[in-house]
This record gives structure tokens, sequence and C-alpha cells, in this order.
């Protein structure tokens, strides 16, 4: 995987970070897959745009200022493996929360598509099929 694919994720995370999905999403392929946690209760696979963007805004939608902070950016083969620290407010209850998890990213046209979310990089790692 050329180095620029983790720049490419960063990025876009980080364009997610200022509030700029318009940016985020043009880096990101056209038919997203999304694979929630399966231990995360409601968890689901959003697969397409539009699946894409409503499994983001259930997530959205609960916290004021949410944020996800790449941390430990890897790469494994042609895929990238990171550890996610995610944040925000409670709109209803005000509680400030961090928690993390392991996002595991697979490549299609040389743009991120399919994001595996897990609780343990080992989990993202399988999920994704990088064993």
């Amino acid at each position: 995987m050329a180095r620029e694919d983790v720049e490419v994720v960063r990025e876009m995370y980080e364009a997610f970070n200022r509030g700029d999905a318009e940016s985020a999403l043009k880096l990101l392929h056209p038919e997203p897959e999304l694979h929630q946690d399966p231990e995360v209760v409601d968890a689901e696979a959003y697969i397409g745009l539009e699946a894409f963007l409503r499994g983001m805004s259930l997530f959205t939608e609960e916290w004021d200022d949410p944020r996800l902070e790449p941390r430990e950016v890897d790469q494994l083969g042609d895929q990238v493996v990171m550890r996610v620290e995610v944040s925000g407010r409670g709109k209803r209850s005000g509680v400030e929360m961090t928690t993390e998890f392991f996002h595991a990213w697979t490549f299609r046209d040389g743009k991120p598509c399919r994001c595996f979310v897990r609780s343990t990089r080992a989990g993202a790692v399988e999920a994704a099929g990088l064993e």
C-alpha cells in the first residue's frame, strides 16, 4: 500500500472532525461500507453511500462535538488499521464521553471503501480478513 493511503484516511477523519462532511466524502469510495462492532447494541452493516451516511448519523445525532481521532495508524498489506479515540458530549445528558475502537479500512479503486469497527485491534484485523 502506498503511504498516501494512510494519509487519505487521516485526511478523511480530519475533515469529519472539523465538520467538513463534503471533503470527507470526496475522499471516500462512492460505494462505501460501514461494518459496526457486533458487540454494540443495534450494530449492523451499512452498505452503500446512503446507508453509510445513515450509520454515521446514528452516531453523530446523539452527540455534540463528536470526534474520531486516529491513533496508532498502521499499514497491513493494502489496508489501514488504526486505534481511534471516540469522544463527544451527550446532547441530552451533557455527559462527556471518551472511548476507543479500532477501525480497519480496505480500499477499492484507490479509495477507502470498507470500514470494520471493533473493540480490539485483533477483532478489526480479523473482520477485515487480514489474519
